[in-house]
């Protein structure tokens, strides 16, 4: 039958209803930038937590854990009493045997020693110095010396006397005072500062009227004194080549006491008393 429209069946494209077409949302410049911020955000902090982890985590240790400075260093308690350096005796420095003598370190006028004892010649010393003196006179004439003491314990005006003569004498031979002093100081200690008033010391020769040169050192009676008087607590005082040290020239005859453990020491490595007392006080 013309102009009679054909059913449409439900389901089927035709008989489907088209719906509008939606339209696709384009993303606009200020999302953009939106996102664009996050992500570098994000970049950021990851590379922030890399290099705290790597690089200032280890300045963050350095300071936790400060290096220590000299200030912070344990530091030892001196003692009253050093110990010696080793391989040094054990020696006693404020002993009446270790007492230095001389120009800087005088004994003064009045000075006498406490008891004295004869040991031969018209001469004297400290009683504790005596014996062995003695003891060293008898064994160097065992070995075939003579001895001689010619002078012991001096007091004080028989040492300004002995000093008084040799300026008087330099000065007669035209040297000015200051001169004669410096001249008469290497072979006569200055009144107070002379051994000999400590009774602790000995000029020892082979013969009354012996010359008392330098050049006696190393024969005879100086020989043996030189290699064995620290067997009895002596020293050679004056050893040749300190002059600059103990201010008196080469005197082989003049024998010190000093002990026997400190006059072993000194002998064998070749020092004055000075040199020894030194040692200490590096130590």
């Amino acid at each position: 039958m013309s102009g009679t429209k054909t059913p449409v069946r439900p389901g089927t494209k035709a008989g489907r209803k088209k719906r509008p077409a939606r339209r696709r949302r384009r993303p606009t410049i200020l999302s953009r930038l939106l996102g664009l911020t996050l992500a570098l955000a994000v970049v950021t902090g990851v590379l922030y937590a890399l290099l705290h982890l790597v690089g200032w985590g280890r300045e963050t240790t350095a300071q936790a854990t400060p290096r220590p400075t000299v200030q912070a260093a344990a530091t030892a308690v001196p003692t009253a009493t050093p110990e010696p350096t080793p391989g040094l005796p054990a020696a006693d420095l404020d002993s009446w045997m270790l007492r230095l003598i001389d120009y800087d370190h005088p004994l003064g006028e009045d000075f006498v020693p406490e008891e004295l004892a004869d040991v031969g010649d018209g001469q004297q010393l400290d009683s504790r110095v005596a014996p062995m003196l003695l003891k060293l006179m008898e064994d160097a004439h065992a070995a075939g010396y003579t001895t001689y003491v010619c002078s012991g314990y001096r007091d004080y005006d028989t040492q300004y006397s002995i000093y008084q003569r040799h300026i008087d004498q330099y000065t007669a031979e035209g040297m000015t005072e200051a001169e004669a002093h410096a001249k008469t100081r290497l072979a006569v200690n200055y009144p107070g500062s002379s051994e000999h008033q400590s009774g602790l010391c000995v000029d020892l020769l082979e013969y009354n009227g012996q010359d008392m040169e330098p050049y006696i050192g190393g024969s005879g009676l100086m020989l043996w004194l030189e290699q064995h008087c620290a067997q009895y607590g002596f020293v050679v005082r004056y050893p040749d080549g300190k002059t600059d040290i103990t201010g008196v020239e080469y005197e082989p005859w003049h024998l010190r006491y000093v002990g026997g453990q400190v006059s072993s020491y000194i002998m064998e490595h070749g020092l004055c008393l000075e040199e020894f007392l030194d040692l200490y006080k590096e130590g």
